[in-house]
């Protein structure tokens, strides 16, 4: 069946790849034009405490904005770490966190730089390699132990980050679970064309202002949701996901995905067979097609994939029960304590 695909990052890059440049920048006007009749909304600061278990860990001058759930347990069953995806951000694993902690993990969700309530920055390296280093610079921050390993769980954007987090830093992965994710078999970087041309001064400020004022909007972002979930979102829902996308230096942001995204350091999805993996997604999912899981396991034979028939592309708060209990089946198979042996 054909798939139906949203203008994200990912798939942004991966369109305009197969272009020559004349037609990649015909491509760029066709998504500016509509914001010539859009309107722009008010944008904020980051607040000081996000939720009552907010946290932020500065990484290169970045503020980073993470969640803690059973910070206090003195013996947990393991540390589970969660990496929401594109335009994202904690509040993506609101049905997971009360399951993953009563079941007795710590638990922590961080905020992607550029999203939910990290620090902007618009000359920061995006690329896959480089949030693992900067994710695993914040860990060393949080828990300094360096025989403690975790859990790693991703989702679609966050999915491909996880993946680079495990294979970054495996002495310290106890076990990586991927959530309809941007994977990849090797990290190869975007095409050279796509990156020079939307560094363009011109074409640049263009896909600024369509970001901010058309792509990023609420109408836009709930119909985005209405698609990834199979029905229209409640307001609090979409709220939850708008808000932080008002921040200041957002739209800068998701431009920057595309504009310098340089890898800095080679991964192969094939170092995944050192380790527990599991891969969860939604057969109905038209933002990334269950295909992609397909290939990971055929590159990995060791990778567990579980489809979760009646749900899209954000099966963790579409389907959360079942999704809960996927999470925790393979964790417990995988976790005892905290001790980086397996």
């Amino acid at each position: 069946m054909r798939q139906r695909y949203h203008y994200s990052y990912w798939k942004i890059s991966d369109f305009c790849g197969k272009f020559k440049p004349v037609r990649a920048a015909l491509l760029v006007l066709l998504f500016v034009l509509p914001c010539l009749l859009s309107a722009s909304w008010p944008q904020h600061d980051i607040p000081a405490k996000p939720y009552t278990n907010s946290f932020f860990a500065t990484v290169d001058s970045i503020r980073i904005h993470y969640r803690v759930w059973n910070g206090e347990m003195q013996h947990p069953k393991g540390k589970v770490l969660l990496i929401h995806g594109f335009c994202g951000s904690t509040f993506c694993w609101r049905n997971n966190f009360d399951a993953l902690a009563a079941a007795g993990y710590l638990v922590v969700a961080v905020d992607l730089p550029g999203f939910g309530y990290s620090g902007r920055s618009s000359t920061l390296n995006q690329s896959q390699s480089n949030r693992a280093r900067m994710i695993w610079e914040m860990i060393e921050q949080i828990d300094p132990d360096e025989h403690s390993a975790w859990n790693i769980v991703g989702h679609s954007m966050g999915g491909g980050t996880a993946e680079a987090v495990a294979l970054t830093r495996p002495e310290r992965t106890k076990s990586l679970v991927i959530v309809d994710g941007m994977i990849f078999i090797k990290n190869n970087n975007i095409n050279v064309t796509v990156v020079g041309l939307v560094n363009h001064p011109v074409y640049k400020q263009m896909l600024l202002d369509y970001t901010q004022n058309s792509y990023l909007s609420y109408n836009k972002l709930r119909r985005t949701l209405k698609s990834t979930y199979g029905f229209l979102p409640d307001t609090l829902t979409t709220n939850g996901y708008w808000e932080p996308l008002q921040i200041d230096g957002t739209a800068e942001t998701v431009v920057n995905l595309i504009a310098n995204s340089n890898e800095i350091r080679e991964l192969d999805a094939k170092g995944l067979a050192n380790m527990p993996v599991l891969v969860i997604w939604g057969k109905k999912d038209r933002t990334i097609g269950l295909s992609t899981g397909k290939k990971l396991q055929r590159t990995v034979p060791s990778v567990e994939l579980k489809i979760i028939h009646d749900a899209r592309h954000m099966p963790m708060e579409t389907h959360a029960e079942e999704f809960n209990r996927l999470v925790l089946e393979f964790l417990g198979r995988n976790n005892i304590g905290d001790s980086v042996t397996r």
